[in-house]
Order: structure tokens, then C-alpha cells, then sequence
């Protein structure tokens, strides 16, 4: 099982490797978070077959699940971990699947593939996606008129009619329009 603390504040997820964890403030900690409001050890996080436990180290600021004070909990996927003023959302998935973590990775060494190749997001007309961004050229440079000859209107009869005659014979056998 893979386990993992993603921050709601876009920071980096956060893997739990280890069977027992202690996150807190200081660096003799196995997580460390740097944040005032969490204590030198706040929690300890330990990971058992399917999910995670967390246990309150008697901290100033507290350990909450889903906005509940607790001592100790379990934590299950989706599950919302408050640290002091420190906000995760819990992530546990399968080994075989790629974690946040994971997938974060893959993403910049894909960015810094492309990056490499010459075809970074927003060259050539790229934007990252797979998709070129419109030029400027492509959109009309004024919206339609009323009088527009260009412009077909068809009602849902005439609609259907012109769907069915584009179909072929096997099609409109399948397809009943009425």
C-alpha cells in the first residue's frame, strides 16, 4: 500500500514510507514541516495493512481528522489531516498505481524532456496539452449578424432528417429517429 500526505496548500505530497513515522517541527524528525504552529514532535503516523493511524503527541495546536480534535485516529483514503494550522488531504493506493508523488515526478521529467527537445509548452504552438493554442487569425473578427447568408437554422425535424440521410442504410436500420 502506498501512503501519502498531500498538502492543500500545492506544496509537494508527502510519502510515508516507513512503518512508523514521526512528523513534527524539528529535523530529528522522519517528516519534517517547518511551520510555527506544529509542535518539535506533533504526531506519529504509524501504517498498518490498508490504512493509516495517527497518534497526537499532546500537542499545543492538536491533531484533527475531518475537522475533529482527536488523540488518535484512523485515517482512510480522502480523509482531511490537520496539523496545527498545517491542512493534507490522505492519500493510500495500490502499489501497482502511481501515487501523487509519483505522478509529480513523471510530470517534470516530462517537462524537462520536452524542455530538452525543443517542444517545451508554448512553443510552436503548443500548450502543454497536446494541443496548438489558436492564433488570433483563427477567430472571426466580428461575431455573426442576423443577416448572415452563411447561417442555417434548422429546426428538430429538418435536424433529424439531415442526421438520418448522412447515415448509412445499416445505420438507420439500428437508429429510430421517431
Amino acid at each position: 500500500m502506498k501512503s501519502e500526505l498531500i498538502p492543500l496548500d500545492g506544496s509537494p505530497p508527502i510519502p510515508i514510507t516507513r512503518d512508523v513515522t514521526v512528523v513534527g517541527r524539528r529535523e530529528f524528525c522522519d517528516v519534517r514541516i517547518d511551520n510555527p504552529s506544529l509542535s518539535k514532535r506533533h504526531c506519529v503516523i504509524v501504517r498498518t495493512d490498508g490504512l493509516l493511524m495517527v497518534r497526537d503527541l499532546a500537542t499545543t495546536n492538536g491533531t484533527k481528522v475531518n475537522g475533529q480534535k482527536v488523540l488518535w485516529a484512523a485515517l482512510l483514503p480522502n480523509d482531511r489531516l490537520t496539523l496545527g494550522g498545517t491542512k493534507f488531504r490522505v492519500y493510500l493506493g495500490p502499489d501497482h498505481a502511481a501515487s501523487p508523488s509519483e505522478q509529480t515526478t513523471q510530470l517534470q521529467e516530462t517537462s524537462q524532456a520536452r524542455q530538452h527537445a525543443g517542444t517545451a509548452p508554448g512553443r510552436n504552438g503548443d500548450n502543454g496539452g497536446g494541443f496548438a493554442v489558436p492564433s488570433p487569425s483563427t477567430f472571426p473578427s466580428s461575431p455573426p449578424s442576423d443577416d448572415d447568408d452563411d447561417l442555417i437554422v434548422l429546426d428538430d425535424s429538418e435536424h433529424d432528417e439531415l442526421f438520418a440521410s448522412s447515415l448509412d442504410e445499416e445505420d438507420s436500420e439500428i437508429l429510430d429517429l421517431d
